[in-house]
């Protein structure tokens, strides 16, 4: 039989099944894009804190989802205690995508306010000495971000923090803050970079794996290691153990040429055309204070801040040199205020002066 002389009844209905599939999808993918609610939020807490305060966020998001690899799951002795929960979630009086939506939410307080704990009861002393770059064999972004939001928010919203079942606004202000640090951070992180690896480390070819540095910020491939360790320590950024270590195992082994390199640059930490490396760096670290119009910083407040912290920097014309710097920090503009309260108080959220600002002041270029 000819093609066109084929029944044509059933395209219609395969037509129509298509479109209803389609809706449907489309219908799916906006109630998952359909950010949560207060209301929904409000009947996520209760089961959610019911379960043990010791257990992983993770976790507990497994067994309210009914997922069965849950180990809690697995272990049919342990589950039982959560078959209930996992019930009352079930039925719970929405979607499926808008419990999956406030779940996350849940999720999410809930994993930053671990990871806040774990920071303040494992590593404090690591916070502090990353906080002004006192060694390049780590840098722990996030747990220095993590670090100053808390300060930010126990100064702008005291008791957000000890909430066991805080709304979308809160969850959102933890959020933002923790991001603000830590884009902040990275940015400083990219700063301190530019001003570790100056153009006398690198030798223009990639470099054989025994070689090559490796460290924090991640040096490019043609930074021989020894170099790399004689600029760390120029800048006072190099741990002593890293340092003893190089000198007692690899300095043994560099040539006359090599050595003579490696005392050239430990001695000569000002090299680069910023003269103000140090105070860059620390104004991209605060960059989140700063820019916080409650507080209402200006371009003379944090001239003034960086010479209380000894941080050597232009003392005219700042706008001119952030422009240069590319810093494009947002400011308050107009004339100065009377009220000095919000600067005091959120000066005690500034990072200290960057433990190389001293060594590149007191550098001879």
């Amino acid at each position: 039989m000819h093609p066109e002389h084929l029944p044509t009844t059933e395209w219609p209905a395969s037509s129509a099944i298509n479109d209803a599939v389609i809706a449907l999808r489309s219908h799916r993918e906006k109630l998952a894009a359909t950010p949560a609610t207060d209301e929904q939020l409000k009947q996520i807490w209760p089961p959610w804190n019911a379960l043990p305060d010791d257990m992983l966020p993770g976790e507990k998001r497994r067994i309210l989802t009914l997922d069965e690899e849950s180990e809690h799951h697995r272990n049919s002795s342990q589950f039982a205690p959560f078959k209930k929960l996992q019930k009352q979630f079930k039925y719970l009086p929405f979607d499926r995508h808008e419990y999956n939506q406030a779940l996350n939410q849940a999720y999410w307080w809930a994993t930053l306010s671990d990871f806040i704990q774990s920071t303040r009861k494992y590593h404090k002393d690591l916070v502090e000495r990353q906080w002004t770059f006192a060694d390049a064999d780590n840098q722990a972004t996030g747990r220095v971000a993590i670090s100053r939001a808390v300060l930010e928010i126990n100064i702008t919203h005291p008791g957000l923090l000890e909430s066991k079942s805080p709304t979308l606004k809160n969850i959102k202000i933890l959020k933002h803050h923790y991001v603000a640090y830590f884009k902040a951070r990275k940015r400083a992180l990219t700063a301190l970079a530019k001003l570790v690896f100056i153009p006398e480390l690198r030798t223009g070819k990639r470099l054989p794996i025994d070689q090559v540095a490796l460290g924090v910020p991640r040096p490019p491939k043609d930074v021989p290691r020894y170099l790399y360790i004689a600029r760390l320590d120029a800048l006072a950024v190099c741990s002593p153990k890293r340092l003893n270590d190089f000198i007692r195992e690899d300095l043994p082994n560099l040539s006359r040429p090599q050595r003579m390199k490696f005392d050239k640059i430990r001695r000569k930490p000002k090299f680069g055309k910023n003269p103000y490396a140090g105070f860059l760096v620390w104004v991209l670290e605060n960059r989140p204070i700063f820019e916080n119009a409650q507080f209402g910083w200006q371009w003379k407040d944090i001239l003034k801040a960086a010479e209380e912290r000894n941080i050597e920097c232009p003392k005219t014309g700042l706008k001119e040199w952030a422009y240069r710097s590319t810093v494009h920090l947002k400011v308050k503009l107009g004339q100065p205020h009377g009220d000095e309260r919000e600067i005091k108080r959120s000066s005690s959220l500034l990072s200290p002066a960057p433990i190389f600002g001293e060594s590149l002041q007191t550098a001879t270029v």
